[in-house]
């Protein structure tokens, strides 16, 4: 009963936003396990089929990055789907792209979550623990999945491909939300912790 939980801090905000015309879905994190990567590969195999134009953008490096590229090329995506080494100029791929997708088996915060949506796009992301479903409200600014189910992320990634208007609306909601987790939002989050500790303590 005595917990109290602040989020991370969102410590930069850009000043444009994404237009979502780009036909490009960004991912980012380590090439691992518990990123998922797996996972999103087999759910863009049933993505491709119905929109071929459309490419997954993955930046990272790590050590499953061999069976990733083994498993792409198994599933014939070599060309709707590209990996590319980290960027210090991450905030303008998110501009350049429509919709953020994390498919982690696991998470913490998932700050990647909120920069995406500070540049105006929605996300889409596995309802994993812990952290998703603290950052997406669910069809408002972004859509939930249920936890490693790929049909699903499939389906919900396709849903935000034909919907424009939804992913325009998505994407306005997300840059608004996200607020919550700018500094001036989260300091008086501690500031208010740490009195109530000096308070009880005297």
């Amino acid at each position: 009963k005595n917990v109290e939980v602040i989020p991370n801090m969102l410590t930069f905000t850009p000043k444009g936003k994404a237009d979502l015309t780009s036909k490009r879905i960004l991912s980012i994190g380590r090439l691992s396990n518990q990123k998922g990567y797996d996972l999103l590969l087999d759910a863009w195999s049933k993505v491709h089929q119905k929109h071929p134009e459309w490419i997954l953008d993955i930046y990272g490096e790590g050590e499953d990055k061999t069976m990733l590229l083994e498993k792409r090329k198994n599933l014939a995506l070599e060309n709707s789907v590209l990996f590319h080494p980290p960027t210090l100029d991450i905030y303008q791929k998110y501009m350049d792209s429509d919709f953020y997708v994390m498919s982690s088996r696991f998470e913490g915060f998932g700050l990647v979550l909120a920069e995406a949506m500070s540049c105006g796009i929605p996300c889409v992301s596995f309802d994993c623990p812990h952290g998703p479903s603290d950052i997406i409200k669910d069809y408002e600014d972004g859509l939930l999945v249920e936890k490693e189910n790929i049909k699903e992320l499939a389906d919900k990634i396709c849903y935000l491909i034909e919907n424009e208007n939804v992913r325009i609306k998505m994407g306005h909601k997300a840059r608004e939300n996200v607020k919550r987790f700018l500094p001036e939002n989260v300091m008086p989050q501690w500031k208010n912790l740490f009195e109530s500790l000096t308070y009880s303590s005297k």
